[in-house]
């Protein structure tokens, strides 16, 4: 709850003011602790402020699916090389962080190129599912789990001035989202979903 209410206070006075806007849209590679290294996709909608600070309303996606197969023989039927094989197991893993952020931007004079600095908190989700098949069952053997909790992120990055309303974005950005979750008789557990994200983008402004 303390996240909603910082947002609210720190984005909504300036809403009324802002004329210029922005859109971001971004992809790269995820590296999570405890999941594994996957694409990461992100989308930023901006209230310009002034010509170094931007508000920011963000959402990033990572997801990553994993199949592991087992070849058991092959044969030739019909004159072609025929493969058999058993899949064994389905793992699938997706983390989606929500962040309001504020973006600083350092103009250098006669260059296409700025700099930025950006932070964020926000709320995130982060859902693992996993699916054991086997050989006397046409249905697999299901598992779940979720968890969810407060996100900072902190990062840092260069626009790349293409044209007066478009810019290149390469951004580098640490997403911290550790959850906790109370699993009753006085245990718990814990997933850490944190990691760097490595990705490029295309950045629009308009009115």
């Amino acid at each position: 709850m303390r996240y909603k209410i910082l947002f609210f206070v720190l984005f909504l006075p300036v809403l009324s003011f802002a004329q210029l806007k922005s859109l971001s849209f971004k992809v790269g590679v995820y590296t999570p602790y405890d999941l594994k290294t996957g694409f990461m996709y992100g989308m930023d909608y901006g209230i310009i402020v002034n010509e170094h600070i931007t508000f920011l309303l963000g959402t990033d996606l990572y997801y990553k699916d994993i199949t592991n197969e087992s070849y058991l023989s092959s044969s030739e039927k019909l004159g072609v090389k025929i493969r058999s094989g058993q899949r064994m197991n389905d793992w699938t893993a997706w983390h989606l962080p929500i962040t309001g952020k504020v973006r600083v931007e350092f103009p250098l004079q006669k260059s296409p190129i700025y700099p930025y600095i950006v932070a964020g908190l926000g709320y995130g989700v982060t859902h693992v599912s996993y699916s054991m098949y086997n050989s006397y069952s046409e249905r697999p053997e299901e598992s779940s789990l979720t968890y969810y909790g407060g996100v900072w992120q902190l990062g840092g990055g260069i626009l790349y001035n293409l044209n007066k309303n478009t810019d290149l974005l390469f951004e580098i950005m640490q997403n911290s989202a550790s959850f906790d979750k109370d699993e009753g008789y006085n245990y718990f557990s814990t997933l850490n979903s944190s990691g760097v994200m490595f990705r490029a983008g295309i950045h629009f402004v308009f009115f």
